[in-house]
């Protein structure tokens, strides 16, 4: 552990590792290893080292510890791994199961001298640990200080320094041991993280994650003396995020609706996050959480806004950013008797109007209403429309009555027959 390490770990200071790269060795002589693509198996007492590659593509260390010491390791061409023991046991190795007592395998005799490439390309070891590479009659030193000499895949191996060396014509290359360990970040104090996060941001702030930087998601519902990790791991750009608050050398930083914990130097400059001032009165359309930041959770949580008209709030200002879950609003509001001050999700708001329920009128924009003044302009309304109807109902009733006189003039003078003497 580092200097800077061991000092937040007595003072519980949060300390985030620079970096989790570690580089295997050896406690003891190595016995045997096995090689299988670019995944490796050591032997040495009783102990077995496996480095392999993970989904992520980082270098993963897998430790093993045998019941009796190991006394040889191969690989068959399928990437089955096979252990020997002392007592002349052969096992299968597989994980998270034990190694399983196996029979049959042929392994590897580390004795032999000589490996044959080819009718005039082949590898010579003598006792003094000499290796010598041969090609149609030409010898070459590859160098001293060589030992169990073994063959994976067409390629030559040698052990040289207590490290497994790629032999290549007449040149070698030790194998890289390094292997990514993250243990580190299961045991991060939290330091003063949990009273920060409980205060309210005064500003919302942004950065971004280096390129190659390690951060690690931890859970944010809860903060304890430590961190609880999720998961580590590396970014592969520049990464945007949400700075909660610093503790120690570390951030506190979130993106979208996840938590993280890195070393403060990965960090690019910090930038206020844009936001659109407000000012309008709201009231959520449902029971909502408030928070210290625009970023959910146990952690920044501060209180419940209540659902309706009766609890509105003023939205000082709205956020919208890539790093954020969604749109919040910072806002304003009475709560007991005290102003509280915090951030909700935008999508919970509505714009603040009267309803029927609260026997009040909806606002109109009139800032001069008066109930007086409305009342007697709807009555004088009435007394207007019902003076038009009866003037219209006066001209219909007035019509018809002169059409029915004009009809009754018209039938009188027509000649009644009785009225002419008849000439018979």
């Amino acid at each position: 552990m580092s200097v800077g390490g061991a000092f937040a770990a007595e003072g519980n200071e949060t300390y985030y590792p620079q970096d989790f790269e570690r580089t295997l060795t050896f406690e003891a002589p190595l016995r045997d290893y096995a090689i299988s693509g670019d995944t490796y198996a050591f032997a040495y007492g009783t102990s077995m080292r496996i480095l392999s590659t993970d989904e992520s593509g980082e270098r993963q260390l897998t430790p093993y510890v045998h019941t009796s010491e190991l006394s040889a390791l191969d690989y068959d061409g399928e990437g089955n791994l096979y252990l020997k023991d002392i007592m002349d046991g052969t096992y299968l190795y597989s994980t998270p199961k034990p190694a399983a007592s196996e029979e049959g395998h042929d392994f590897q005799k580390l004795s032999r001298s000589r490996i044959e490439l080819s009718d005039e390309v082949f590898y010579t070891l003598n006792n003094e640990g000499v290796l010598t590479y041969w090609n149609e009659g030409n010898d070459t030193q590859v160098g001293g200080g060589f030992s169990l000499m073994k063959q994976y895949g067409g390629a030559i191996y040698a052990v040289k320094d207590n490290v497994p060396h790629k032999i290549t014509e007449s040149t070698s290359e030790a194998l890289n041991l390094s292997y990514t360990d993250y243990n580190g970040a299961k045991n991060i104090f939290s330091g003063d993280t949990k009273s920060k996060l409980e205060k309210v941001s005064e500003v919302v702030e942004t950065a971004q994650i280096k390129k190659d930087a390690y951060y690690t998601q931890i859970n944010a519902e809860e903060i304890g003396e430590k961190f609880t990790p999720i998961r580590t791991q590396k970014t592969t750009g520049n990464t945007p995020c949400l700075v909660l608050c610093e503790s120690g050398n570390a951030s506190i930083v979130a993106i979208g609706g996840d938590c993280f914990v890195t070393a403060t130097e990965n960090l690019t400059e910090r930038a206020h996050c844009q936001s659109n001032t407000d000012g309008k009165t709201y009231y959520a359309i449902e029971d909502v959480g408030v928070y210290t930041s625009p970023f959910m959770s146990g952690s920044t949580f501060i209180t419940t806004l209540e659902s309706g008209a009766t609890h509105d709030v003023i939205v000082l200002e709205k956020f919208v950013h890539t790093v954020l879950s969604t749109e919040f609003c910072k806002i304003s509001f009475k709560e007991n008797g005290e102003t509280v001050t915090g951030y909700v999700a935008a999508s919970f708001l509505t714009p603040y109007q009267f309803s029927a329920e609260d026997f009040k009128p909806t606002d109109s924009g009139d800032k001069n209403f008066d109930y007086g003044t409305n009342v007697t302009s709807v009555v004088l309304a009435v007394l207007i429309v019902g003076l038009v109807l009866i003037a219209v109902l006066y001209i219909v009733m007035v019509g018809f009555k002169h059409d029915k006189i004009k009809g009754k003039k018209k039938k009188r003078s027509q000649p009644d027959p009785d009225d002419y003497d008849d000439d018979d």
